[in-house]
């Protein structure tokens, strides 16, 4: 078998092609093998300023669906766009992630604090500053993850 790697700037993420005469039970198997592959990167592309930055989890305070874009925020709160939709960025993320709202999810070790709003939702507030709310759907599963 032989292998071949192109590095190409305008791909977003890894594409695997197998060009093969015929289809044989060797290449069913790496078939199977990539599409099986539940590898996770250990960090995500975002844009910012027309330039494209690799972002570690451990940055992102917070990232949230804004005008029909993703936007993620670092602990200093700088704005980044996000490449994909917010289901996939939560099941990448890990377990320090958690949904606050269908368009919210927070990293819960950033949590400034949480107080109750004028109309009993819950206020949210980073350790950068962002504030946001937990919706009622979501407030039972993150009382439950601290315990409350």
């Amino acid at each position: 078998m032989k292998i071949e790697v192109k590095i190409e700037p305008n791909y977003i993420e890894p594409t695997v092609v197998i060009h093969t005469p015929k289809m044989t039970l060797e290449v069913m198997a790496w078939v199977e093998m990539f599409e099986s592959a539940d590898v996770k990167p250990s960090s995500m592309m975002a844009k910012k300023d027309d330039k494209i930055f690799i972002i570690e989890p451990e940055q992102i305070e917070i990232i949230r669906t804004e005008g029909g874009k993703i936007k993620l925020y670092n602990r200093e709160a700088q704005e980044y766009t996000g490449t994909k939709p917010l289901h996939e960025i939560q099941g990448w993320l890990g377990s320090a992630f958690v949904r606050v709202s269908k368009s919210t999810i927070v990293n819960i070790n950033r949590i400034d604090h949480i107080s109750q709003s004028f109309n009993t939702s819950m206020h949210i507030k980073m350790k950068n500053g962002i504030c946001d709310y937990i919706s009622r759907k979501y407030w039972a599963d993150f009382k439950k993850l601290f315990g409350l």
